[in-house]
């Protein structure tokens, strides 16, 4: 493993990736219709179309489950290098479908499609090219088609969004590699569940808590407590050096030493609550 892929393997689990994931997770459904809109005839026979949870990839991965012989149309996404992946089976599925087929699937050299299968091939990636990027596009992001030799294979970090075609042995993918640094993260792309609990948290921050540091506890029966007169002295059944607490209601979030701040009283808090 060279040591640029070491680093992006790295960023897989960076909190990047899992942002880029998640803005494209709420889109799973639109990329489904998206395909169904492009493959009418899949709705009509009642082929499954599935789109399944995206997950942050490196480029040599991500085709290595994917079935021969493939179709590869390099995109542009703002500007970084993407893919779009037709896999054997998928290539099987629109080529029955735009033949007009029975819904057997054709069998396909696994060595490469043929002049004829290429060119519907790429009339197939162009179609749903189109429909991911309306997809996209909602998202401020611009999804194009680039020339096969515009800066080779993508590289860096991706997000793989597959939509699966079929089942079992007829079951074909169709992978959008989307780079995770072109996934906007301002508010037209974050999902709306995320952007409404940023907005609780924000409106959250505002609001004022009641804040007790607390020396001690001691029980006194109650005919104590009534006898007590100004000058008495409370005695806390604690060392001289025991931390103060500071709590918001019932739940301790910091310990502390008691100490002065110009006139004032203050707590000197060296040690998160438990």
């Amino acid at each position: 493993m060279s040591g640029s892929d070491a680093l992006v393997r790295l960023g897989l689990s960076s909190d990047r990736a899992r942002r880029a994931t998640a803005v494209l997770a709420a889109e799973r459904r639109s990329l489904e219709s998206a395909v169904k809109r492009t493959l009418p005839y899949l709705s009509r026979r009642k082929i499954k179309v599935s789109a399944l949870e995206p997950s942050p990839v490196i480029y040599g991965d991500a085709l290595g489950e994917l079935l021969a012989p493939m179709h590869v149309m390099a995109v542009d996404v703002g500007g970084a290098r993407g893919a779009l992946v037709v896999d054997g089976k998928a290539v099987a599925h629109g080529l029955d479908g735009v033949l007009g087929g029975s819904g057997e699937l054709p069998e396909l050299d696994p060595s490469g499609l043929s002049p004829a299968q290429s060119a519907l091939a790429v009339r197939l990636a162009r179609g749903l090219l189109e429909a991911f990027a309306s997809v996209l596009g909602k998202l401020g992001m611009r999804l194009t088609e680039s020339a096969e030799d515009a800066g080779g294979a993508p590289g860096g970090l991706l997000v793989a969004c597959a939509v699966t075609i079929g089942e079992d042995e007829t079951r074909g993918t169709i992978l959008l590699l989307v780079p995770a640094g072109a996934v906007p993260e301002g508010a037209l792309g974050v999902p709306k569940v995320l952007l409404a609990q940023t907005r609780t948290a924000a409106a959250m921050a505002q609001v004022d808590v009641e804040v007790v540091a607390e020396l001690g506890r001691v029980r006194l029966p109650l005919r104590r407590l009534a006898g007590l007169r100004v000058g008495d002295v409370v005695r806390l059944p604690l060392p001289l050096d025991t931390a103060a607490t500071v709590r918001v209601s019932t739940s301790v979030i910091f310990r502390g030493k008691p100490t002065t701040s110009g006139p004032q009283i203050a707590i000197l808090i060296d040690a998160r609550g438990e």
